[in-house]
């Protein structure tokens, strides 16, 4: 299975001020700059990795993948894959914000209600997680598991 997960305001905070991951590397991260990820994405990663599931980012951001990448490994999670808007612009042929069957994407992670109303458009699994959900790891483990076991059936 490949499940991705949105940046900005998933498990970035971009006005929100969810609690935060400490970087596995900090003495590099402090060197090097960049965002913390939110706490619980750390676990997550790590679960989905045991799964033998890959760990993708879809973002509509124009980050440039190694910046992501940069970023994720600073926490210890190695990404399967990334789509930045760049790649999404390259590849996309469905006109939306975001396209998880263009890359293999069994699952997105997001928190705009706005994809969702495109997952139900176009046909793709995705789960929503409010910037303000204590909870959402827990919701995330529960739809990746949920997910995982439809694959595995189909």
């Amino acid at each position: 299975m490949r499940v991705a997960f949105d940046l900005d305001n998933t498990l970035i905070h971009c006005g929100y001020n969810f609690p935060l991951e400490k970087p596995r590397r900090y003495i590099l991260a402090r060197l090097l700059g960049g965002q913390r990820l939110r706490q619980g994405i750390e676990k997550l990663a790590e679960y989905c990795q045991q799964q033998g599931w890959e760990v993708w980012v879809y973002t509509t951001s124009y980050r440039s993948i190694w910046h992501i990448r940069k970023l994720f490994w600073l926490h210890g999670i190695w990404l399967d894959g990334v789509v930045n808007q760049q790649r999404h612009n390259q590849t996309v042929k469905v006109r939306c914000t975001k396209h998880p069957p263009s890359f293999g994407i069994d699952l997105l992670i997001d928190d705009s209600d706005g994809v969702r109303i495109e997952g139900e458009r176009h046909g793709f699994r995705m789960l929503v997680v409010a910037p303000d959900d204590e909870q959402w790891a827990e919701k995330v483990r529960a739809a990746l598991e949920l997910a995982g076991s439809q694959i595995n059936q189909a």
